[in-house]
């Protein structure tokens, strides 16, 4: 070992390994061996303590680990002062780009590949030299992100919301920010407002760039129900008039309150609601749609007199699909609803033309798809499956002949099955083929209105339940361990903040780091998938 080496290891050595199985012998032994002073548990539960005792220079932390994900454990750390500066690497078996910058979300300065395809002695050598000139692990978000980019050498396109309105993108060029745009921001603000968005789809492109989505011009057979909120009567009727020429379906309503009562009794696709509505504004229309069953796979288009990066980011944030300025221009208004509307329309196509479909529940919604089922009178079977479980449900002539779900280690049939179908995000196609029909199979809108109403009922008990005294929630920790290795990084503090038994939502806000605006749809979520359960359900 020369001299430089040696130096290293006697000054910078420390190594703790947070990892089980293979991964943990692979990374103890070689460590080891090259003369680092190596600690390694698999305890999840004792990490913190474990890691503020032996004050390491890398933590370095598996993925998936008994009872806990691996970003848990980086939060975790992050989370407390005396871990806090401590260098945390993600070990993966998933590098891709998105899953990486999940992981820098929660704090980590770098990410490795499991199997391992570089010496592990000499990149920890690396790796600890970089930290210590340049303490990137204190950094925010965005510059550990960069120096990432640049250790990795990215080549390629990361694009959030990709095919909508809301679409950014960021390239890097051999490892540098090429550019990078979302919404009137450019360059490294824009990766910055990228990275802040949580919960929006993301991609990763290896060419160096994308290829600009066009909207679609035609809507073929599809006919989308278009809801428009606007106060103004001018502006209002001329956003209808170019929706209806361009063949959608359109109603109007001057608040925000009419908004939402209309919403309840028809299906919409999209709706289109002024940020200053009367009675109810934009933002709470926005926030009454999401927390219920049947409307919060809408998608909602913001329309705002002011074009600003804080308040698009804020949108999206909300759940809203699109913002745009008010113009009075018909190819801002049509491409932006194009875009909205392509996802059901290319399911609604296909379904129309007998043809083995792809479904996405997060493009198009379970209910949305659901219903045009029983709508075009399909008869086949659809197949779904997340991290939670799978699901699978035949119809037939509109009728509903069979519905299950596996969710974690438990199979639900019937309405029940439906239910757990309705808070999915899940994949998976339908196919075309015979299925018998019962004579006592109930119809499938029956279904969905009985499932929905019974839904509404729990989800509104649960989260009054929750809000009032959220220290009395219990984590299931079956299908917390599975949700987890997909939640946001929202979702993964409100978890670990619950183990902490909060007097009310305000501690249970302080205990993630959330503001009481973001621990509230989460908590919604959360009690939706079974994740966290009431005191009365887990009794």
């Amino acid at each position: 070992m020369d001299e430089g080496v040696a130096e290293t290891n006697r000054v910078l050595r420390r190594v703790f390994v947070v990892a089980s199985g293979p991964m943990r012998t692979v990374l103890t032994e070689q460590l080891s061996a090259a003369g680092f002073d190596v600690r390694d548990t698999d305890d999840v539960e004792g990490v913190v303590n474990a890691v503020q005792k032996f004050k390491p220079d890398v933590v370095l932390v598996e993925e998936f680990l008994p009872r806990r994900a691996g970003r848990q454990v980086v939060l975790a750390l992050r989370a407390t002062g005396a871990t806090f500066p401590m260098a945390v690497a993600g070990v993966l078996s998933d590098v891709s780009v998105p899953n990486i910058l999940e992981w820098v979300r929660v704090g980590a300065t770098d990410i490795w590949k499991f199997p391992f395809t570089r010496e592990i002695a000499g990149r920890t050598r690396e790796l600890i030299d970089e930290l210590d000139r340049s303490q990137v692990q204190l950094a925010d978000m965005k510059t550990r992100v960069l120096a990432f980019a640049r250790r990795a050498k990215l080549n390629g396109t990361v694009t959030v919301f990709g095919g909508t309105p809301f679409e950014g993108s960021a390239t890097f060029v051999n490892g540098e920010l090429d550019s990078g745009r979302f919404g009137a921001t450019d360059g490294e603000g824009a990766l910055e407002q990228i990275l802040e968005v949580d919960d929006g789809p993301m991609s990763w492109t290896e060419t160096g760039g994308t290829q600009p989505v066009l909207p679609s011009a035609a809507l073929a057979g599809f006919k989308p129900r278009v809801l428009v909120a606007e106060d103004d009567p001018s502006l209002r009727k001329l956003v209808m008039k170019q929706l209806e020429n361009a063949g959608y379906t359109v109603e109007g309503v001057a608040d925000g309150q009419a908004a939402l009562q209309l919403s309840r009794l028809k299906p919409w696709d999209v709706v289109i609601a002024d940020l200053d509505l009367p009675r109810l504004d934009g933002w709470g229309l926005l926030r009454e749609l999401r927390a219920d069953v049947a409307q919060r796979e809408i998608a909602v288009m913001v329309l705002s007199a002011h074009e600003g990066a804080v308040d698009t980011l804020k949108a999206a944030r909300a759940g809203a699909r699109a913002y745009l300025k008010k113009s009075g221009k018909a190819r801002q208004l049509l491409d932006a609803m194009a875009l909205l509307a392509a996802p059901r329309a290319k399911v609604w196509d296909s379904l129309s033309a007998r043809k083995e479909t792809k479904i996405e529940l997060r493009a198009v919604g379970p209910l949305w798809v659901l219903r045009t089922l029983a709508e075009l009178d399909c008869q086949g079977t659809l197949e779904l499956e997340d991290v939670m479980g799978k699901y699978s449900l035949s119809v037939s002539q509109g009728h509903l002949t069979r519905a299950r779900a596996t969710h974690g280690s438990s199979l639900v049939k019937g309405m029940e099955g439906v239910k757990v179908l309705l808070s999915s995000r899940g994949e998976g196609v339908f196919r075309f083929e015979n299925v018998n029909k019962p004579d006592d199979a109930p119809w499938v809108y029956e279904v969905l209105d009985e499932t929905c109403a019974a839904a509404r009922v729990e989800e509104q008990a649960k989260m009054s339940a929750a809000m009032a005294q959220p220290g009395r929630l219990f984590l299931n920790e079956e299908l917390a361990e599975l949700y987890a290795r997909r939640a946001t990084a929202g979702e993964l503090r409100v978890l670990d903040a619950v183990k902490n038994s909060p007097d009310d939502l305000d501690g249970l806000a302080k205990s993630s780091g959330l503001s009481r605006g973001e621990v509230e749809p989460t908590l919604a979520e959360l009690l939706r998938r079974g994740v966290l359960e009431t005191n009365s359900e887990a009794s």
